[in-house]
Parts: structure tokens; C-alpha cells; sequence
């Protein structure tokens, strides 16, 4: 199992089960991909990941993939990765990557919504400690995979550009914020779920979906993104200096306060842009 951080770093505002990854490999290497189960998926020295794969390649059942959305290559000792043109783009590190990019030891890689880490030799991995659970959880993976794709996947779409691009893309959710009276925390609410948070905490959360319903007209990859500074300067810190660590361990309670109320991970972090709502807000 991953550590809580490492998880985290993983985690997807969609929730999916271990049944929507499926791996059709050939010819296996050393190198794999960690789920955010801590399972790792061996990679073929060309390995086609998609929404959409026949035959060999890494299966992602999930509306941000694109049915064709990503290669990794293995040639000449080294690993790169290639988008092969999807409608969310690949991310290296938080990165959004234009061109094939090397992949190295302990990578982060993201396609759409759903990350993985990179390991050159899974070999060396400890083996997975597995709670009830779980070990219930991967009882059914060793099972055949059924043939049919469950209906919520739009995977009948015709093969469009046009028409795939209008069918994924951040989900819109339901906000109410209930603002604190007389200091104290603030309680928000969340497609009919709640979550309680400290003044500072709430304050990010209100930021966030408040910068995200503003830049509608912005691009996808690039809408609602406050940056560390703007949060140090704007928020209520109980520090005199409030720095980046301190950016970093408040947004990590706030993941830690949504997934414990079963809400999810709403919160996105991206490398020179900031943190933004991975959910765009309804009216």
C-alpha cells in the first residue's frame, strides 16, 4: 500500500475502482505503473494507454482518458512518454507535456484525471500489504474481466474528435458555503455531503471555487488556479510567516478533510500554476 502522501499526490476528484484499470500486456518489462491501490501494471516496450485499447496496452475505464491517449516507449535503455493528442492531456510531475519526455524512477504520470508512479523494476517492490478490504477488492481482479463496459462509461461515442472532446472534462458540483459567525471554522457542503473546516482551510476551499465559477471562459488545462503566493497573502494564518510548507500542509489537511467525508479529492496542484477545484461549480 502507498503511504497517505503518496496517495495524495495520486488521488483523483473521480472515484474509480481497481476494476477500471486493466492491463493487456504481451510482453512485460521490469518497468510498471503504481496505481493509487499501490498495484503495479507491467509495461510492454510499447504500450498504448487509452479509454479504448484492443489488444495489448494499459485499459483506463474513465471519461477524463481519451480512448487513444498515451504511449510509453522503452528504446535504447530509456523510457519516454508520448500524448498522442487527448482531450486532457498527459502530465509529467504535474507538467502538461507537448512532445515525448523521458520517464525516470519514481515519476508521477497523469493521463486526464487518473495518475500513476513510474518504477524501473517492480521486482523490488515489497509485496502489497493488503487490509480486508482491499485483499476482497483484488479477489474480484483475479477473476475474467467481464466483456461488457458498464453503461456509465461513454465508450459507444462515434470515433470524433469533435465529439469525444465534449463528453469529458472537469465535473460539475454542487457548493453551498455556510460561512462562520463569530470566528471559527466555516462548513461547506458539497453535492449534498459536508465537510467542516478551520477558518483558513475554509478560506482556500471558498477561494478556490470562487476563482474557478470566475474563469469559465479560460481554457480547461489552465482555469482556476491560485498560486501559492496569492494564498499566503490572502489567507487567515495562525503564523506570522506563513511560506510555502505551510501552503502545502494546509492544502494536504483539507484533501485529508474531504476524502474523510467521503467527498473526494477536490483539490489539484499543479507545478508553476498553483492549486485550483477540480470540479467546477454548478450555476
Amino acid at each position: 500500500m502507498l503511504c497517505e502522501e503518496c496517495r495524495d499526490e495520486l488521488s483523483s476528484p473521480i472515484k474509480i475502482m481497481p476494476e477500471q484499470i486493466q492491463l493487456h500486456s504481451k510482453q512485460p518489462t521490469m518497468a510498471g505503473l503504481i496505481d493509487i491501490w499501490g498495484r503495479p501494471h507491467r509495461l510492454d516496450p510499447r504500450t498504448l494507454i487509452g479509454r479504448q485499447v484492443d489488444g495489448q496496452g494499459l485499459a483506463i475505464l474513465e471519461p477524463s482518458v481519451s480512448r487513444h491517449h498515451a504511449r510509453l516507449t522503452f528504446d535504447n535503455g530509456a523510457w519516454t512518454v508520448r500524448d498522442l493528442d487527448s482531450a486532457n492531456g498527459t502530465f509529467l510531475d504535474d507538467a502538461l507535456i507537448a512532445s515525448p519526455v523521458a520517464v525516470h524512477e519514481g515519476s508521477r504520470l497523469r493521463f486526464g484525471h487518473i495518475a500513476f508512479y513510474f518504477v524501473d523494476n517492480v521486482t523490488e517492490l515489497p509485496s502489497p500489504q493488503l487490509g480486508r478490504t482491499m485483499t476482497a477488492t483484488i479477489d474480484r481482479l483475479d477473476r475474467p474481466a467481464p466483456k461488457a463496459v458498464p453503461a456509465a462509461f461513454p465508450l459507444d461515442q462515434p470515433d470524433h474528435d469533435e465529439e469525444e472532446r465534449t463528453d469529458v472534462g472537469l465535473p460539475v458540483m454542487s457548493f453551498k458555503l455556510h460561512e462562520p459567525t463569530g470566528g471559527g471554522g466555516g462548513l461547506i457542503e458539497v453535492d449534498g455531503k459536508q465537510v467542516q473546516l478551520t477558518m483558513t482551510q475554509f478560506e482556500l476551499m471558498a477561494l478556490m471555487i470562487k476563482r474557478m465559477a470566475s474563469e469559465l471562459h479560460q481554457p480547461e488545462m489552465v482555469r482556476g488556479f491560485v498560486r501559492s503566493s496569492e494564498l499566503i497573502a490572502d489567507l487567515s494564518w495562525d503564523t506570522r510567516e506563513p511560506s510555502e510548507n505551510h501552503v502545502k500542509q494546509l492544502v494536504r489537511r483539507v484533501r485529508r478533510a474531504l476524502l474523510k467525508s467521503e467527498i473526494g479529492d477536490l483539490i489539484e496542484s499543479r507545478h508553476r500554476f498553483g492549486y485550483r477545484l477540480r470540479a467546477i461549480p454548478r450555476g
